[in-house]
């Protein structure tokens, strides 16, 4: 893995609502490679956050890869209303799907890159099943549901175990996205463990003078202390 690898997704939810449109653009011009998009219900994490119309109104002012995180229950019944709305990557919770395969079989059936989150509490090892139908691996380094919590040091260790797996496997093409307090000090540690691809939110992204664009170079640049 080398520094090109690296992809910086900036996390939508922590953009300031009434001026989301101008927030987009600047964090395009600054070289976001995705933008991450948490959807929640209110019932698998006690938080709500984007719907269908307003991914809508993303999808028509941006061309970034719109990398959907639901944080929802029974996803599966979900997946054509937020293909629809504009969805590139649909990423589902392990923990809230009663027949996996079959909601990242139609997610594949709507054209879109399929992905699956674990929570902290969750096994790498319950993926293996499912590696066949995945083009992305969420790993959660917190709770979901809410921004600024700290990192959980298992994260790293959780992360080369995995990276072990996908390569013992033969599936080195499926990417592993880290999500939750990522910044200059928890990146080097998770790309050396054999993570690219990083969600930045408000401890590596969205804090100070928000200059995207310096911000997310200095999220490309740390990994040189490796």
């Amino acid at each position: 893995m080398n520094k090109r690898n690296i992809k910086v997704a900036p996390s939508l939810m922590c953009c300031n609502i009434l001026k989301l449109q101008p927030e987009i653009e600047m964090l395009e011009e600054a070289g976001s490679d995705f933008f991450h998009i948490d959807v929640m219900d209110g019932h698998f994490v006690n938080n709500f956050a984007m719907n269908g119309y307003e991914i809508k109104q993303i999808k028509e002012v941006t061309d970034v890869p719109l990398d959907l995180h639901l944080m929802i229950e029974s996803p599966g019944r979900y997946v054509g209303y937020f293909a629809e709305a504009g969805a590139d990557i649909i990423n589902v919770h392990l923990e809230t799907c009663v027949h996996i395969n079959r909601t990242l079989q139609k997610i594949k059936e709507y054209g879109l890159k399929a992905g699956v989150a674990i929570n902290p509490g969750t096994s790498h090892l319950l993926l293996e099943p499912i590696l066949d139908y995945l083009d992305y691996i969420t790993i959660m380094a917190v709770n979901p549901g809410f921004a600024g919590q700290k990192f959980i040091p298992a994260t790293v260790k959780k992360v080369e175990s995995l990276h072990k797996l996908l390569k013992r496997n033969g599936f080195t093409d499926i990417e592993i996205e880290v999500d939750g307090n990522i910044y200059i000090d928890t990146i080097p540690p998770l790309y050396s463990a054999g993570a690219n691809i990083f969600v930045a939110g408000t401890s590596g992204l969205f804090y100070g003078d928000m200059n995207y664009k310096e911000n997310i170079a200095r999220l490309r640049d740390c990994i040189k202390v490796v």
